[in-house]
């Protein structure tokens, strides 16, 4: 399997959660963010490692978005992240084109924090960045007794609208939370694309060739052969073409630009592109209480029953591994990593080592 292949890194440096998140919060704090800031921000980007989400923790996105943004410019190092409109159960947060974490992060526990009174809450974020993982944000939810739900908007053209020759839309990606009591909680973290961007240059950088749909050219053929990436504008979105789904992958994306965009008087994702270089963002949280509909505790333990069933369920003959449902695999990626620590490729080292010197940070890790 290509995803299995992605996961075994070549040669790693195992570094563990502690020292890994206060090196990242020091580069960040060195490129001009305020110290709580910088430190928030790292630990969204671990927290994503911890949970096996390799293609939106520290190994890509700190040359790729955030480092780049805040030395470049076109990341604001000390925004002014603020309320800019508001009613009880809503309210709109401009991120100033700030590191996104900040106001997403905010934007959550403001959702929380209404929901709390109202029962439900909705926030969107707009003038933003890159946020990282859809479930960090989700998952902020779980420890209320909520259920937690965001989605994002913008960024790079990738995905190329079914029929289209070009990519328009980001991969617009969502993620839906909802707590169980004894088992790992029900976390669905997904692009609106066939997989995340971020799986083609980890394939890249291991030089392991993608399966069909992960990538596409200007023809409209896939492009499977990872020495040929360049040729690749884009990805289909998921389900590749209308037979197959590609409406769905299409629906959520658009869904995405509607109550992370147009909800908050952003623009679409395909219209976004103000900066070449590093895009504009917009976000949507939703946080909702289970014991406005009836006693969490319950609930958790229907939430178990059923995702045990879920797990029982037999095996098919070419399986190669245990039946699992979205957050099950994340659980044991946190185990794992707490033991062994967050793998790290040879060319991050070598990037880490590159900045450090380049901010006058000590390479601790």
């Amino acid at each position: 399997m290509v995803l299995e292949k992605l996961k075994h890194v070549p040669d790693p440096t195992y570094v563990q959660q502690a020292p890994l998140t206060e090196f990242i919060s020091n580069l960040f704090t060195a490129a001009g963010m305020r110290p709580n800031e910088a430190l928030l921000c790292a630990e969204v980007l671990v927290d994503a490692d911890m949970n096996g989400i390799d293609t939106h923790g520290v190994c890509y996105n700190l040359d790729l978005h955030y480092l780049t943004g805040l030395m470049n410019g076109y990341i604001k190092a000390q925004p002014d992240v603020k309320v800019t409109y508001e009613t009880p159960g809503t309210a709109v947060i401009d991120a100033d084109q700030g590191m996104a974490m900040i106001a997403s992060v905010k934007a959550m526990e403001l959702a929380i924090e209404k929901a709390e009174k109202t029962g439900m809450a909705s926030v969107a974020v707009k003038n933003s960045s890159h946020y990282g993982a859809a479930g960090y944000y989700a998952r902020l939810a779980l420890k209320h007794d909520m259920i937690g739900f965001s989605m994002s908007s913008g960024g790079g053209r990738v995905i190329i609208p079914m029929n289209a020759r070009y990519p328009w839309m980001g991969t617009n990606p969502m993620a839906f939370a909802a707590p169980a009591g004894e088992e790992p909680p029900f976390v669905i973290d997904m692009a609106s694309s066939m997989t995340s961007y971020g799986k083609v240059s980890i394939a890249q950088a291991f030089g392991v060739d993608i399966p069909e749909g992960w990538a596409q050219n200007a023809d409209g053929k896939p492009v499977t052969d990872i020495s040929k990436r360049s040729e690749a504008i884009g990805q289909p979105p998921l389900g590749g073409k209308y037979d197959t789904g590609a409406h769905k992958g299409t629906g959520i994306g658009i869904m995405a630009d509607v109550l992370g965009g147009i909800l908050p008087g952003e623009r679409l994702s395909g219209m976004m592109m103000d900066n070449p270089k590093g895009g504009r963002f917009c976000h949507y949280f939703q946080a909702t209480r289970i014991d406005g509909f009836r006693p969490a505790d319950e609930f958790k333990s229907d939430m178990d029953e059923m995702l045990r069933a879920f797990r029982a369920q037999e095996p098919s003959l070419e399986a190669e591994g245990e039946v699992m449902y979205p957050g099950y695999p994340d659980s044991k990626y946190v185990t794992k990593r707490i033991e062994q620590g967050v793998p790290l490729p040879r060319h991050t080292v070598e990037y880490f080592k590159k900045m450090a010197d380049t901010l006058n940070v000590e390479f601790s890790i």
